[in-house]
Parts: structure tokens; sequence; C-alpha cells
């Protein structure tokens, strides 16, 4: 009997890694991972680690097939493994692969990653991403549901589908996240923050403003860092406390002062915001940041907010040197045509005005000497 129930144990055994292998090729079929389908050797998680970082930098420069490309030597260094690292990288590679245009390939990554883990909620979250963006919002709304559903205390995603929901034109749909979220127990500073800006997101300003001002007085004893301040600037905003939103913006960006992509997210809700200065400081100062990864985004920011402050002849030059150095932005090659075409107008607009000032002093003056001359022909014909 003792035997019969080793032979069980055995089989048993044999026949899950049997699934398991099956599932793993299933994945490297549709997605390419890559993986060696020969055991459990050795983790190069370092290599996979660096790999990984150089897929990040590149999707900030916008280089989504160079991100693709060390997703995938990322996860070659899995050598058959699959951990919560692999599945995070295939979700960037599957993100990546929609930002370059192949939308089908990113589908492909996510349905295998759901053949493989049933319960991967950022998983349902992106594939629902793909499907809201195809128009297909029954499947977009399905998978939503499972991604809130195995998504366990994880703020972000509820607040996500709502923000994605609501610029589809589904906000009462995605209402019902905001709610479900606000369920979610908890006490510490990354719970103040995240209730803090679901309030904010329902138009509850005073209670987004008092869940947020606790965050923050958290944050700063604690010398952590989240946002928290940029959610109370905002806040602060909607109800016309222009000096605290000034306040905590500041305090944000100066914690964030070497950190270019949150510089650069400062600088388009500026833009949003139409607060071109400011917009092009915030860029500036991103592009002053030790090897911004997001140099790209960042200079074309930079000559946008210039354009809308009507600094034509700053843009005209900026732009100059980025279609030297990014040739394959076309859009840029041709808005440098029409800054080229606005200088033009703005420098004749500019010579004509002084033009014009010039003949009127000219004309002023005119009239002055003939006024004088009349009063003095006045006085001499006087009696």
């Amino acid at each position: 009997m003792k035997k019969n129930r080793q032979t069980n144990t055995k089989t048993n055994t044999k026949k899950n890694k049997n699934r398991m292998c099956r599932q793993l090729a299933k994945a490297a079929l549709l997605v390419g991972m890559g993986f060696l389908l020969t055991g459990c050797g050795q983790q190069k998680t370092e290599n996979a680690l660096a790999y990984r970082k150089i897929g990040i930098n590149a999707m900030a420069k916008g280089d989504y097939a160079e991100a693709i490309d060390n997703f995938q030597l990322a996860l070659d260094q899995s050598k058959g493994m699959i951990r919560n690292l692999e599945l995070d990288i295939c979700m960037q590679k599957a993100e990546a692969f929609y930002l370059n245009g192949q939308p089908e390939e990113a589908l492909a990554v996510c349905d295998a990653v759901l053949d493989y883990d049933k319960s991967y909620a950022t998983a349902y979250y992106l594939r629902g991403n793909l499907y809201l963006q195809q128009g297909d919002s029954k499947k977009a709304l399905a998978d939503y549901e499972q991604a809130a559903k195995y998504a366990d205390a994880d703020y972000e995603i509820y607040i996500q589908l709502y923000e994605n929901l609501n610029r589809a034109g589904m906000k009462t749909d995605g209402e019902k996240y905001l709610n479900e979220a606000l369920e979610l127990k908890g006490k510490g500073r990354s719970y103040l923050a995240n209730r803090g800006y679901i309030y904010y997101l329902m138009g509850d300003y005073e209670k987004a403003k008092e869940e947020l001002a606790q965050a923050v007085a958290i944050e700063q004893k604690e010398g952590e860092d989240d946002k928290a301040e940029l959610y109370l600037a905002q806040t602060a905003e909607k109800l016309g406390d222009d000096q605290t939103a000034t306040k905590y913006y500041q305090a944000y960006a100066e914690d964030h002062a070497d950190d270019s992509i949150v510089l650069e997210e400062l600088g388009n809700m500026a833009m949003e915001k139409e607060a071109y200065a400011d917009a092009c400081a915030y860029y500036q100062k991103g592009l002053k940041t030790t090897n911004p990864v997001n140099e790209q985004l960042l200079r074309r920011g930079e000559i946008a907010a210039l354009e809308q402050m009507y600094e034509f002849a700053q843009a005209k030059d900026k732009m100059a040197q980025y279609v030297l150095d990014y040739p394959e932005d076309e859009q840029a090659a041709r808005e440098y045509l029409f800054l080229k075409t606005r200088t033009s107008v703005a420098e004749q607009m500019e010579e004509e005005k002084k033009e014009a000032e010039q003949a009127a002093a000219e004309e002023a003056a005119q009239d002055a000497e003939e006024s004088q001359e009349t009063e003095a022909s006045q006085e001499t014909a006087a009696p």
C-alpha cells in the first residue's frame, strides 16, 4: 500500500511538472519569451534586472522597439522559470508592443500570462485597456472586473480603472471602482494618500484635503515620498487656494529635483492649465538633471511651451537642433517648417511695426514743426 502511495505521489508530481512545462511552452510560443525548458537552472536575476532597466529607459525615451528587445533579453535570462519578476517584465513588454503600434502582439502577451496565472490582476487590467482602445467595451469591462477582483489592496488599479473609463466617456462604470477602493482598510501614509486622491476624483475636495494633509504630515515626519504633496496641490487648486497649491507644487518639485520623469509630468500638467511659463521651467529643469532618460520628450515639451509663449525665435532655434538629433520624428520636421514660417511672419510684423512707429514719429515731428511755424507766423502777423 505504501508503495502504491509512493507511486501515486511520483505520478502526480510528474503530471504537475508536465502541466507547468506545457503552460510555460504555451507562453513561450505565444510571446516569444525564448525560455529554455530544461529545468531550473541558475537564475540570472542581475542580468534580467539590467536588461529590464534598459527597456524602461528606452520606453521613457519613446524608443519602443528597443524596449521590446531589451525586455525580451531580460526574459531570456529566466531559463524556464517564471517568477513575479518575469510576469512584470511581460507586462512591460506588452505595453511596449502597444505603444509601438502592435496591439495584437500586446494581447498575445496578456493572453499567455493569464494562461499561466488566471489571477494576475495586471494582465487583466492591461488587456482591458487594449480592448477599450479597440472599442470593445464589453470585453474591456469584463477584464476590468477581473482586475478589480484580484487587485487585493492595490489602490492604483482601482484608480486607473476609473480614470480609463472616465476618459472613454464611461464615468458611471468607473465610479463603482472608486467606491470599492474606499472600502479597503488601512491607516498608513499610502492609504491616506490614495484615499485622498479618490475623494479628489469624486469631487469631495474637503475630505480629500483632510486625508491628504494627514498623508503629507506623515510623509514629512518619516522622510518617505509619494504623491500626497502633488494631490494636495491639485486639491487646493480646486478649493481656490492658489497659495497652498503653489506651496505644495514647489515642495513636490523640490523633492523630485533629480527626477526628470516627475518634472516632465509637472510640465505636462502646467501645459494643460495653460501655465506655459511654468511648464517651460519644469521641462528645462528636467533637462538639467543628470542623463534624463526622457530627454526627447522634455525637449519637445519645452519647444511646445515656447510656441505657446509666442517665443517663436527660441522655439525655432531649439527645433532646428531637435530635428537633427531626432530625424525620425517626422511631425517635428513638419513643425519646424511651420516655425520657420511663423518666425518669418513674426520678423516681418516686427519690422512693419518698427516702420509704422518710425513713420508715426516722423509725422508727429512734422506736425509739431508745422504747428510751431503756424504759431510763429501768427505772432508775426499780430498788430
